[in-house]
């Protein structure tokens, strides 16, 4: 049975990781305390806790912009430092950093393993941020992808503009690699395209959006669509997409074969106590988590939450976390923060806009 076992006050949006149950709590005087294992660390100022394998990275402020990442175990032993990290990015692989080699304006970037502290390309690269899925290494910019080999050298680079009739901004953001392709989204004067990338010749394999003169190469109409969410376990990418009804839909596609595995509408099988809306926040496994609105007494704002078994169509958990009292007042669930779900550590965190972290664990009766 779930219960909320403890709620942690002055924790930031982005400084907890249910995986290994870590968190780090805001101090006085710009300082941190970190959670891990049973040990409490004190550090400069924590912007990121993310894990990864069976260790957790760590990123503080280093006070010039930058970060300092550090890497632990999930007991909390320091292995390694690594100066100069920008933002950490959630879909990325966690083990390889952009670091910033020059200071001031300039944007020269490198890659840095965590583990070996080795920096990876033989020539920096200018201008463009590097991201690293399932091992393969790209960047993004001016609607021009780019995928590198482990030593710098480029594998391929595509410029997508000619492979569309309509304008395309593929801005600096790539979705990840699922099932053999890189997922890029496109959006311009709020049309949304879902671009399919090959992995290995950089070539758009598909193109998924509400029009079919968007582009000449092969192309899949969902109808409008909002959210994207990979899920690399299971090979599966769920799209959120809206009809010309304005009804919603979620499409559930094999990355590797691009064929729709299943649509169902945008709902889930919950009695909310008032009538709801939701947003997913991830999809990993089996499992889909949601943020949940009462649309008539809750202003607007998230208020609960529920873990849905896609395959079962099952609700596993649910729970009213804001009564519409508090929800007046303004509280509601964090906007920006994911809900973390670990089913393997028996961990749910849930983080709300006062800076509160609830945590939730499965607790055997």
């Amino acid at each position: 049975m779930w219960k909320e076992t403890k709620v942690v006050k002055n924790v930031g949006y982005d400084n907890f990781d249910a995986r290994f149950g870590a968190y780090a709590t805001d101090e006085a005087e710009k300082k941190s305390i970190l959670h891990i294992g049973d040990k409490e660390i004190l550090l400069d100022m924590v912007t990121c806790v993310k894990s990864y394998g069976d260790k957790v990275v760590v990123q503080v402020d280093d006070g010039a912009g930058l970060n300092d990442a550090m890497l632990y175990t999930k007991d909390g032993e320091l292995l390694n430092v690594v100066n100069n990290t920008l933002s950490l990015t959630s879909k990325a692989n966690l083990r390889y950093l952009n670091v910033k080699m020059e200071k001031g304006l300039k944007r020269i970037y490198n890659l840095v393993d965590i583990e070996t502290g080795k920096i990876l390309f033989k020539e920096n690269i200018q201008n463009r941020k590097i991201f690293v899925f399932n091992d393969m290494i790209f960047s993004n910019r001016d609607n021009i992808v780019i995928r590198y080999d482990w030593d710098g050298s480029i594998m391929w680079q595509h410029n997508y503009e000619p492979d569309f009739n309509v304008t395309i901004d593929l801005g600096f953001r790539l979705e990840g690699v699922c099932g053999g392709k890189l997922w890029v989204k496109s959006k311009h004067d709020r049309h949304e395209i879902l671009l399919a990338i090959d992995v290995n010749t950089g070539e758009l394999v598909k193109a998924f959006s509400d029009s079919e003169e968007d582009t000449n190469l092969p192309h899949c109409n969902y109808g409008s669509f909002g959210g994207v969410y990979l899920n690399c376990e299971n090979d599966h990418v769920l799209i959120v997409t809206m009809d010309r009804e304005f009804n919603n839909f979620m499409n559930f596609v094999d990355a590797k074969t691009l064929d729709v595995i299943e649509k169902t509408d945008y709902t889930i099988n919950y009695d909310y106590d008032d009538e709801y809306a939701f947003r997913i926040s991830e999809f990993q496994g089996d499992y889909i988590t949601v943020k949940i609105m009462g649309l008539n007494a809750d202003l607007a704002n998230f208020t609960g939450f529920a873990v849905y078994n896609y395959k079962t169509k099952e609700v596993v958990f649910a729970h009213r976390l804001i009564t519409s009292e508090q929800a007046a007042d303004g509280l509601h669930i964090s906007t920006l923060s994911p809900l973390h779900y670990s089913p393997n550590s028996g961990c749910f965190l849930v983080h709300d806009n006062s800076e509160n972290l609830h945590i939730f664990e499965d607790v055997k009766e």
